[in-house]
């Protein structure tokens, strides 16, 4: 993974070890317990002595647990907040899509806190070389920390390696026009809206890639580069924005009631294979607090005092 700009890319693949969300799981009670909140730095606002930047710290898990697992079915949702986070209307579009997404407060409810402590106890079976066939089947996850600057972005991959083949992607009208499938992945884009001193506001976009991956010329902070990308197709009736303050967090997963059990993005992101047991999965995205940073001027600067001959 690597940073562009003010670009934070945190790939989540369940075979990397090692999260620190997964310790405040067993130091402090899966999400309930005391977080990094506020200003860390100690920088007061309104000081003169440079420009104040903030950052919002998140922590992004993904749990993966068989379709009939209760807690994903309906006991987290029981407790989440769905309805303050958008009018009637944008909830309905998005439950249409097969979409739902809530928030829970600093007191995590139970249905949560005991999927990470799944996923923790898998974490710590991998740190000590043990084997995973003593967990439930699916019950693995892995967390990933980032920052993000005011318009950062981080992309969070939920789906790879899928078999275009098997899946009724043209039931889905936005690939509908998708000619190459092949390597198909589902990523969630988080970008960082607005940062204020206690709270984020946070824009979650679905996006598919698919295609053969290769090398294409972009121009990006003046210099050419090569990088490696995918056709990209942006659900963008899909996107929401939820506002989260310290230690609170957004859950975002399948709508299972949507549009009478059609084939939905919801299916594709969450929950692409159909056959009894499989496994479904939920995102999580907390909100570990805000720092700032305080930035300094260089009286001695002059333009092209630091290039190279």
């Amino acid at each position: 993974m690597w940073c562009t700009r003010r670009r934070a890319i945190a790939g989540l693949l369940l075979a990397v070890p090692g999260c620190g969300l997964f310790r405040n799981a067993q130091k402090s009670g899966v999400f309930g317990g005391a977080g990094v909140s506020g200003q860390k730095s100690g920088v007061p606002e309104g000081t003169n002595s440079g420009v104040l930047v903030r950052t919002a710290k998140l922590e992004a898990l993904i749990v993966s647990r068989p379709s009939e697992d209760a807690r994903l079915r309906r006991l987290v949702w029981e407790e989440l907040d769905e309805s303050g986070l958008m009018s009637p209307e944008q909830r309905q579009k998005l439950n249409s899509g097969g979409l739902r997404i809530g928030v829970a407060g600093s007191g995590a409810p139970w249905a949560l806190q005991s999927l990470a402590r799944e996923a923790a106890a898998a974490e710590q079976l991998d740190r000590d070389g043990l084997s995973r066939s003593d967990l439930v089947a699916g019950s693995l996850g892995v967390a990933q920390g980032f920052s993000l600057m005011p318009g950062g972005q981080s992309f969070l991959e939920l789906q790879s390696g899928l078999d275009e083949q098997r899946l009724p992607l043209t039931r889905i009208p936005q690939l509908s026009g998708l000619r190459d499938r092949r390597q198909l992945r589902c990523v969630i884009e988080v970008t960082a809206k607005e940062i204020e001193k206690d709270w984020v506001l946070l824009n979650l976009l679905p996006v598919v890639h698919a295609g053969a991956v290769a090398p294409r010329l972009t121009i990006e902070d003046f210099a050419e580069k090569l990088p490696v990308r995918q056709n990209v197709v942006p659900l963008y009736e899909y996107q929401v924005d939820v506002r989260l303050m310290a230690d609170e967090v957004a859950v975002l997963g399948r709508h299972a009631a949507a549009a009478g059990g059609t084939w939905t993005p919801g299916n594709l992101f969450f929950h692409p294979e159909q056959a009894t047991g499989a496994i479904e999965r939920l995102l999580m995205i907390r909100m570990a607090g805000i720092e700032t940073l305080e930035g300094r001027s260089d009286p001695g600067f002059r333009p092209g005092a630091y290039d190279r001959h």
